[in-house]
């Protein structure tokens, strides 16, 4: 499948960090490899309070690095689960940002070959800090603007904002493409605002999306290449 689009739209978390991995998924894994004695379950439960915690709460600041924010996350994930391990700690956020090193690398590649076809445009759920980890990973220059949640008061899947995303496009909705691994967050806003959209579909948090069919899944961000 090809898309003729003039503009694109793309979700940071889980798509250009992980190539379609839920994060919650890699942290998990780093907590397998590690060893740490804590159920699936006792860990998504650590998980989901911990970023509802961040979420809510002015605890991370503009200036973190995103390695600043594994280091938080893995310390709060482990207070709440009553561990008191700080090498395993340290070795679970050593590994996750390795993982991001690896994928941002790899998507810079991708990054840099569709900027010379089409303004480019990030649109996430995050923390604040998005801009720090952005330059922290150099991708910053790839983007023509940023719009983060924490910044603007909206969150996905609400439409709110991806439509300011669109607004500084100057295109129609028929227009641009959007592109990320959630399919809540990123693809069904875009069906109701009328965007072609790609599914970067790697592992998810559950499997609730397993059987939605969609013309447009991919499994690698590089696959972009062969599509737009």
């Amino acid at each position: 499948m090809k898309l003729s689009v003039k503009s694109l739209l793309f979700d940071y978390g889980g798509t250009i960090d992980t190539n379609g991995v839920h994060w919650g998924e890699v942290i998990w894994q780093a907590y397998l490899d590690s060893g740490v004695p804590v159920s699936y379950e006792q860990f998504r439960e650590a998980y989901v309070l911990v970023e509802q915690t961040l979420g809510s709460q002015p605890i991370i600041q503009s200036t973190d690095t995103f390695r600043e924010v594994l280091n938080l996350k893995i310390k709060l994930q482990f207070d709440r689960l009553g561990l008191i391990d700080f090498a395993s700690q340290r070795t679970i956020a050593d590994a996750c940002y390795a993982q991001a090193l690896l994928h941002t690398r790899r998507a810079s590649l991708v990054l840099e070959r569709l900027k010379a076809r089409y303004p480019l445009f990030l649109v996430s759920n995050f923390y604040g800090n998005l801009r720090t980890a952005l330059c922290e990973f150099n991708l910053i220059d790839y983007f023509q603007a940023v719009i983060e949640s924490a910044e603007v008061g909206y969150r996905k899947p609400g439409l709110e904002l991806f439509q300011l995303a669109l607004d500084k496009t100057g295109y129609h909705p028929s227009e641009v493409a959007i592109i990320g691994d959630s399919y809540k967050n990123d693809i069904q806003p875009a069906i109701r605002l009328g965007c072609p959209s790609i599914w970067l579909r790697g592992k998810g948090w559950d499997n609730q999306d397993e059987a939605v069919v969609h013309p447009c899944i991919i499994s690698d961000i590089q696959e972009l290449l062969n599509i737009l």
